[in-house]
């Protein structure tokens, strides 16, 4: 094996975010998400806390402005991202985005290290995902990995 971290411990891990992410993307298409109207009452919302970081703040009022295409990239992210996880498929690559998309998410709405809020804890379980991805055990990484480079699987 030669892999410096037991990556099999790692696969409960990868399914369980995989799983959560594709239901919540799921959950996003289903309610219309991809019309932009439910992000923008969501981002009002953070926007009324006044909560969002102050270096994040160019990106927040980006995604205020242009409600469908980012709602749009959230829903498709998070059901991509999920069912990458699941299957074990460029997990080294979905982790990335999926780490870019749950920190974004976690410093638009100013999650902090207490609950509420599970983005910023994904987003770090994504970034150990892309150090040691878990896809090489009972994944498609494993059967992929000599033809794809090393970042990527």
């Amino acid at each position: 094996m030669g892999e410096r971290i037991p990556l099999g411990l790692l696969v409960p891990l990868r399914l369980l975010c995989g799983l959560i992410l594709l239901l919540e993307g799921w959950g996003k298409l289903q309610h219309g998400w991809l019309h932009g109207t439910p992000l923008l009452g969501t981002l009002d919302g953070w926007a009324e806390a006044n909560k969002t970081y102050a270096f994040f703040v160019p990106v927040f009022q980006s995604a205020r402005a242009h409600p469908k295409i980012f709602s749009a990239l959230i829903t498709l992210g998070e059901l991509s991202v999920g069912l990458s996880m699941l299957v074990g498929f460029l997990t080294r690559l979905f982790a990335f985005l999926g780490a870019v998309m749950l920190f974004s998410i976690a410093f638009g709405a100013g999650q902090g290290l207490a609950p509420p809020g599970n983005a910023l804890l994904m987003g770090a379980i994504f970034v150990l995902f892309m150090l040691a991805p878990p896809g090489r055990v009972l994944g498609l990484d494993a059967t992929l990995r000599a033809r794809f480079p090393r970042w990527m699987v």
